[in-house]
C-alpha cells in the first residue's frame, strides 16, 4: 500500500506523524530525492515540496534533538500571533466602487491556524450552501486523509453542504474551532457580508481553505522546554499545510493567498528557515501568495542587540527570571567571519567559563550549589544561513539575574543577537534588563518574497505599540507596510462576532486585501496573474505616507495599506 492510500481511524495505529512515539524530522534533500525517498522508506517520508520531506522515526532511534540531527533538521514551535478598519485601508472603496466591484471571487484564501466554524453565516452563501471549499482538520484521524498525506482529515465543499444542510451538522463533520481564533481570521480576512450584524471581510466572495493545525508533540515541547499550557504548533504541520493548499489551488485552477497567523522567534531572523524556504519556494508557482504579521514581541524584552569590539574581551547580557520556572531556550546568532564563545554566570554567582565553540559540540553544565542545568549546542556554520547559532536551554533556571558573557574569538563588525521564545512559549516574568525593540519580527516575517504587514491602530491613527519591527538581521527591509489590526471586527464560533488586536488580525486583512489585488489582474484583458513581487510593490505605491517620517522605515515599512490608493496612483501617473 503506497503512503497516499494509507488511512487511519480511531481503532488502528496512529500514523507516526501524529503518534506521540515517534519524532519529525524535516529532511532536505541534498541528492535525488526520488531515490533518497526510496531509501529512506523506513520513515515514512511525506513530500513537502522539491527541497524538503518530513520523516518519522521511533523515538527510540534517538533521531530528535539538535544534539542528534542538527538544528534545520527539528521543528521549530509556532504561537498564534495575538492574544472603521475596513474603511482605514481602502477596502470599502474598491468592493463599492462600481467600476472596482473587487470582492475576491474566484481566488482562494488559506489559513493555517485552529480551524473554522463552518456553521457560521460569515462563510455561507445567501442560499446557505459554504464558501468553504476544503478543510484539513490534522487533528481528527478518522480520515480519509488528503492525497499524499499520512494523517488528519480531509472535508469537501460538497460534504460541508451536506452537514450544513442535516439536523446535526457536527453528526456528519466532526470539526471543531474551540479556540476560536481561525474562525476569527478567515472572517476578517474574507466574512461573508453579514448586514443584520453589520459585517463584511476584506474579500466576501473568495474560496476559503482551512488547515486546522495539530498540537506539536510533546517531545519538542519538553525538548524546548515550553509552558504546559502554551498553545503551540510545529514546523512540519505548517510546512506540509503550504503544501495542501498549493496542491488544492492548482486542482482548482485558482489564484491562492496563503494567510499565516503564527509566529516563531526560532531562527535566524534571515528569511531562511525551512517554513520560510518552503513559502519562498511556494510563490515560484503561478498565483501563489504567502501573507504574514510582524508579531507583537515589541516590549516583551525577549530580543537582545550587542557588539564586542576588538578592544573589549566580552560583553554580558543579563535575563531576568523573577519566580520558579521550569526553563527555556535561548538563541545566540551572529553572521560570519564573527565568531563568539558563551559563558554563564548565575544569580548566586557560580560561573561557567566561556566554553570555545566548535561545530556539532554540545555541552551540559550543572551548578553545584543550585538545582539549574544549563545545555549549550554551538552550530559555528549553520546549515541553511551559514551563520553562527549557539542554542541554550535553560531547565530549573533559579530566579534572579543571570548573565551570559560573550567573548569575541573573531572579530569583524562585532555585532551579534539573542532571542528568547515568542510570547506565549516562554514565562511573561523572563526577559532581558536591556533588551532591543528593533529586529523583532518573528518568522515566518523575515523571509524576502513573503508579503510582511505590521500592525496600524486605525481608531488612533498610530503604530499599535507591540507591533514587531525590522529590519531583518540580514538587513531586508521588513515590515514591507502595515495594515489596520486593532479592535476588528470578527466572527466567534457559535455564529456570534467579538473584535479582535494584534498582528494576526493586520495579517488576515491583508490577505483580504491580497485576495482583491489578485481578482484584479483576473479582470485584465487578457487576464493574468500578478507575481508577488508585483502585489508587494503595487500596496507599497498606493500605501498613504505621512510628511513627518522618512520612508522605509523599521516600524511603518513603506507606509499604511491602501488598497484604493493604489487604483488612485495609476491615476494620478
Amino acid at each position: 500500500m503506497c503512503p497516499s492510500q494509507i488511512r487511519f481511524s480511531q481503532n488502528e495505529t496512529l500514523s507516526p506523524a501524529v503518534s506521540e512515539d515517534f519524532s519529525d524530522i524535516i529532511f532536505r534533500y541534498q541528492s535525488d530525492p526520488e531515490s533518497l525517498l526510496t531509501e529512506l522508506s523506513q520513515y515514512s517520508p511525506q513530500i513537502v515540496d522539491t527541497q524538503y520531506s518530513v520523516l518519522h522515526a521511533p523515538l527510540s532511534a534517538q533521531l530528535a534533538t539538535v544534539e542528534q540531527i542538527g538544528y534545520p533538521a527539528v521543528p521549530k514551535l509556532f504561537a498564534p500571533l495575538d492574544t472603521v478598519s475596513l474603511e482605514e485601508a481602502g477596502i470599502l472603496a474598491v468592493q463599492n466602487q462600481p467600476f472596482l466591484n473587487l470582492k475576491g471571487s474566484g481566488v482562494i484564501v488559506g489559513f493555517l491556524d485552529s480551524g473554522i466554524d463552518f456553521t457560521h453565516p460569515a462563510f455561507r452563501n445567501p442560499d446557505g450552501t459554504t464558501r468553504i471549499l476544503r478543510i484539513w482538520d490534522q487533528t481528527v484521524q478518522t480520515g480519509p486523509a488528503p492525497e499524499g498525506l499520512l494523517y488528519g482529515t480531509e472535508y469537501t465543499q460538497e460534504m460541508i453542504n451536506q452537514a450544513l444542510f442535516s439536523p446535526d451538522p457536527a453528526s456528519v463533520i466532526p470539526h471543531r474551532d474551540t479556540d476560536g481564533h481561525g474562525t476569527a481570521m478567515a472572517g476578517i480576512a474574507c466574512g461573508s457580508a453579514d448586514p443584520p450584524s453589520d459585517f463584511i471581510g476584506a474579500a466576501p466572495l473568495s474560496g476559503i481553505l482551512a488547515v486546522k493545525l495539530k498540537s506539536a508533540k510533546q517531545y519538542l515541547r519538553d525538548y524546548f522546554v515550553v509552558p504546559e499550557d502554551a498553545v503551540v504548533y510545529q514546523e512540519t504541520d505548517l510546512m506540509l499545510g503550504v503544501r495542501y493548499m498549493i496542491d488544492v489551488s492548482r486542482r482548482l485552477r485558482m489564484p491562492l493567498v496563503i494567510c499565516i497567523t503564527t509566529g516563531s522567534n526560532q531562527g535566524g531572523h534571515t528569511g531562511t528557515t525551512p517554513l520560510e524556504e518552503v513559502l519562498a519556494a511556494g510563490q515560484f508557482n503561478t498565483g501563489v501568495y504567502a501573507v504574514t504579521g510582524t508579531g507583537n514581541e515589541v516590549g516583551q524584552g525577549h530580543h537582545y542587540q550587542g557588539s564586542v569590539s576588538r578592544t573589549e574581551d566580552y560583553v554580558d547580557a543579563e535575563i531576568i527570571i523573577e519566580e520558579e520556572t521550569s526553563g527555556f531556550t535561548l538563541e545566540f546568532w551572529a553572521d560570519a567571519p564573527e565568531l563568539y564563545s558563551i559563558g554563564f554566570t548565575s544569580p548566586l554567582g557560580e560561573t561557567i567559563q566561556p566554553v570555545q565553540p566548535r561545530s556539532g559540540a554540545s555541552h551540559e553544565f550543572r551548578f553545584l550549589l543550585e538545582n539549574s542545568s544549563v545545555f549549550l549546542t554551538y552550530s559555528v556554520v549553520e546549515m541553511l544561513s551559514g551563520s553562527e547559532l549557539a542554542l541554550m536551554r535553560f531547565v530549573n533556571p533559579t530566579p534572579g539575574v543571570w548573565r551570559i558573557r560573550i567573548t569575541g574569538v573573531s572579530i569583524a563588525g562585532g555585532m551579534f543577537h539573542m532571542w528568547l521564545p515568542i510570547s506565549g512559549l516562554v514565562d511573561p516574568k523572563i526577559r532581558f534588563f536591556t533588551p532591543n525593540t528593533n529586529v523583532t519580527l518573528v518568522n515566518p516575517s523575515s523571509a524576502e518574497p513573503v508579503i510582511t504587514a505590521g500592525t496600524y491602530d486605525a481608531y488612533s491613527s498610530s503604530m499599535y505599540g507591540s507591533s514587531g519591527r525590522g529590519y531583518t538581521r540580514n538587513g531586508i527591509i521588513k515590515p514591507d507596510f502595515v495594515s489596520p489590526g486593532v479592535r476588528l471586527t470578527a466572527p466567534a464560533p457559535g455564529g456570534v462576532y467579538t473584535t479582535s488586536t494584534g498582528s494576526c488580525a493586520a495579517s488576515a486583512l491583508t490577505a483580504g486585501a491580497v485576495a482583491l489585488l489578485a481578482k484584479s489582474g483576473l479582470l485584465l484583458d487578457p487576464p493574468r496573474y500578478f507575481t508577488p513581487r508585483e502585489i508587494k510593490s503595487l500596496i507599497q505605491r498606493g500605501a498613504v505616507r505621512s510628511e513627518e517620517n522618512r520612508y522605509p522605515n523599521r516600524e511603518w515599512g513603506y507606509g499604511i495599506m491602501d488598497i484604493y490608493g493604489i487604483f488612485e496612483s495609476f491615476l494620478r501617473s
